[in-house]
């Protein structure tokens, strides 16, 4: 236990990595606040828009779907909802209705609840990320992962009232505990994550792997047949509830303007962003928008190619890059920045890529990544549509 209490151990560097980003965040939506007009007055602002007029300070960090996920954690599901997993907002609900009377408060209390669990679920994901990481490769390394997610241009979400970073922590205990041959565990967090995105489901596939990397008896990862049960549960309840047990895939549509309900092929989606990129107006705030999705949407395709010949474990690169392919497949990279975020093996990709050049490159890519999160993060507090 005293190595955690050494003021130079990994645990005290990743959490002053952690507050930093957090008081950075902090600072850029205090400022936008003050300075930046709002990109939509009537809609997409957390808490609704009157609620939202009394404190922006607390409310902007639930725009966009933390609207969707605080409406389910008071009321339930109804409309057009079902695209949105639901662990992440009943631990919400249950954190949060004892402590709240009439509908003020309650969002609120719900709002500060989700925060909280976003928050921690981040940095006790950073930092079981770092001791799963170690296992394969040195503290450099392990550090320059963690830092290039804290100060992804995207990052922001992990600290807004969104379920990344509570899947981000399921996935990386999902992870860990297989390295360490705990299968029940492993199958237990993965059940919870299937319950918390779709991407949890890809947790069985790489764990399979898993168990063959390690040489493993199936009789003792039988264990992991439960993972997909999250997910199944949840279109148990959709079929019983609206009829659909595919509602949540089926009507994002509905919820993404740029998803189609058929299945399209990669090449398709990087022709469809080419074509964007000539005809969007380039002083339109949507073109950065573009723009962003488009990087993103190539260099984390490549990120699992090149982690697979710098030998990153076989189970990770599957989870990275099936999830990758997932969120494409209806024609769209849209919110794929902030998908992104949960594929920690891309970011040892990146790490390990980034590794090989002088510091002065580093440097700079970091500085990229910082304007980029002050840019991004602005803009989602203001209401503009980012991932």
């Amino acid at each position: 236990m005293s190595k955690y209490l050494k003021l130079n151990s990994a645990t005290v560097q990743i959490c002053l990595i952690f507050f930093s980003w957090k008081v950075l965040l902090i600072l850029i939506s205090l400022l936008a606040i003050q300075f930046i007009p709002l990109g939509y007055t009537d809609r997409f602002l957390g808490g609704g828009s009157e609620n939202f007029k009394l404190a922006p300070e607390l409310f902007s960090w639930a725009n966009f779907d933390g609207e969707h996920y605080l409406s389910i954690a008071i009321f339930g599901y109804k409309g057009l909802e079902q695209a949105f997993f639901p662990v992440f907002s009943m631990l919400i609900s249950f954190f949060a209705k004892p402590f709240s009377e009439g509908l003020l408060s309650s969002l609120i209390n719900s709002t500060i609840v989700g925060l909280i669990i976003s928050n921690a679920s981040f940095l006790i994901a950073l930092l079981l990320l770092y001791d799963l990481i170690r296992i394969d490769f040195s503290k450099k390394i392990a550090f320059l992962v963690i830092t290039l997610i804290v100060f992804f241009p995207t990052s922001f979400y992990l600290g807004a009232l969104y379920n990344e970073s509570l899947f981000l922590l399921l996935a990386v205990l999902s992870f860990y505990s297989a390295r360490k041959k705990k299968w029940f565990l492993a199958s237990v967090f993965g059940m919870i994550a299937s319950a918390t995105r779709i991407f949890g489901v890809l947790l069985l596939p790489a764990l399979l792997i898993e168990v063959y990397l390690q040489k493993e008896k199936i009789s003792r990862s039988f264990w992991l047949v439960l993972i997909p049960l999250g997910l199944g549960a949840y279109m148990m309840y959709q079929y019983l509830t609206i009829g659909d047990g595919l509602a949540f895939y089926h009507i994002q549509p509905l919820v993404g303007e740029q998803r189609q309900s058929n299945l399209v092929v990669l090449p398709q989606v990087y022709f469809r962003y080419l074509k964007m990129m000539f005809t969007v107006d380039l002083h339109s705030p949507i073109y950065q928008t573009i723009l962003l999705e488009f990087i993103v949407g190539i260099v984390f395709f490549i990120l699992p190619v090149y982690g697979y010949f710098k030998k990153i474990r076989l189970s990770y690169l599957f989870y990275a890059f099936i999830g990758f392919l997932i969120t494409t497949v209806q024609g769209s990279f849209s919110s794929v920045p902030r998908y992104v975020l949960v594929f920690f093996p891309s970011f040892i990709a990146l790490a390990l890529w980034l590794n090989q050049y002088p510091k002065l490159f580093k440097i700079i890519l970091f500085i990229i990544f910082f304007i980029g999160l002050i840019l991004e993060s602005t803009l989602f507090f203001r209401v503009y549509w980012v991932a």
